[in-house]
């Protein structure tokens, strides 16, 4: 190989490949929960001179605000050795990387306080897959905004459109410049294609604590599968949490909906003890995932945020969903059941026995049946 050429490869594969060593592996751990409540205080405190500092465009990983942070850090993590300073600013980047964090510590995600005060590991992993998904970018640090590379949301959306992942091919991910793939994800040929690439550069020998580490932090996404012998991940479909069919016309967030799926088992987990029917408080053994608001209708108004929004649904039995589905059955606010003009009358008093709890109907699913009803009003000619 021409010395010229290996040299621009190396060149280009140091400036694009997918940069991230954590100083915490265990985002469950006391070490995690610790740096990251002294983050958000600081920025809390410090709101203003933070804002203020990056309206004068000052140098950030200069600045008196940066060095008291890392200071602080330091005294709660007991990070030990030469400069512990550098443990602390791997840490603040890894938070900055992951999506909990602002660059130049400008805010933090809206759920990074509801992570820090979930009751359980569950609702902790699903509050992370969001914050991993929407709005990690590798690319970014404390100092650098890129937030418009969404490194883990490509990561995922590959490994919705292949099935499953190995090693090579998280390697092949880890040295894609995401810019140049205009479909959001790689193709199998396209994988093979990036992990010849790699192999060519050495990536696996210089860069193999990246490749674990961040393999660490997908392990956590919710339905993310990951068998240690083979070094492969793939989604694991949930039985009992299923899905009716679905409009093919309109692009669904493969990841978004699993994520759904997981916090409405998560939710009737904390309320019931277990997943159960809303409606009948019975453990079917498939249970649907029903939007409120149908989900192909919030994608045709551009709405994601409701689309994938947890008090958008309701877990259902099989039978009671395709009645809502169609409208022939809604809720009122204080969770009676409504019943339209083609429901027969054994259905009526079969469903009639049941209703929802208010402690599923917050104001902000009360919103959403309020659209379901007027729906429903319109098909069955009730004002």
């Amino acid at each position: 190989m021409d010395v010229r050429t290996k040299k621009r490869r190396e060149t280009e594969i140091y400036e694009n490949y997918w940069k991230f060593t954590a100083a915490y592996t265990d985002i469950m751990g006391p070490g995690f929960y610790r740096c990251l409540s002294v983050i958000l205080f600081f920025i809390d405190e410090n709101r203003s001179e933070l804002e203020e500092n990056a309206r004068q465009r000052r140098d950030f990983s200069g600045s008196d605000l940066y060095r008291r942070l890392q200071k602080l850090i330091v005294q709660v993590s007991g990070f030990r050795g030469k400069d512990p300073t550098a443990s602390a600013r791997k840490a603040i980047n890894q938070f900055v990387k992951i999506g909990f964090v602002n660059p130049m510590l400008l805010g933090y995600h809206p759920l990074a306080r509801a992570f820090l005060h979930a009751d359980s590991a569950a609702k902790k992993q699903i509050l992370f897959s969001r914050i991993f998904y929407e709005n990690s970018s590798l690319a970014s640090d404390v100092t650098v905004d890129r937030r418009d590379l969404k490194h883990i949301a490509f990561f995922l959306r590959t490994l919705d459109h292949n099935g499953s992942l190995d090693r090579d091919d998280v390697m092949a991910l880890m040295v894609t410049d995401i810019t140049h793939y205009k479909n959001g994800y790689l193709t199998r040929e396209e994988l093979d294609q990036q992990h010849r690439f790699a192999v060519a550069c050495g990536f696996d020998g210089r860069k193999y604590n990246q490749i674990d580490h961040l393999k660490g932090h997908l392990r956590r996404v919710v339905d993310l599968k990951y068998d240690p012998a083979e070094e492969r991940f793939w989604f694991a479909e949930d039985p009992q949490v299923a899905e009716r069919d679905f409009d093919r016309s309109f692009a669904r967030d493969g990841v978004k909906h699993r994520i759904y799926k997981e916090e409405l088992k998560e939710e009737s987990q904390m309320l019931y003890g277990k997943p159960v029917s809303y409606l009948s408080k019975k453990p079917y053994k498939v249970l649907i995932a029903s939007h409120i608001k149908p989900l192909a209708q919030c994608l045709r108004e551009g709405r994601e945020d409701q689309a994938y929004d947890v008090n958008n649904g309701l877990l259902l039995d099989p039978n009671a969903d395709s009645y809502f589905d169609k409208m022939d059955i809604s809720f009122a606010d204080d969770g009676e059941i409504l019943f339209g003009n083609g429901v027969e009358a054994e259905i009526r008093r079969e469903l009639g026995e049941y209703r929802l709890d208010p402690a599923v109907l917050n104001e902000s699913r009360r919103e959403y049946l309020r659209y379901h009803r007027d729906r429903f009003r319109e098909k069955n000619g009730v004002r």
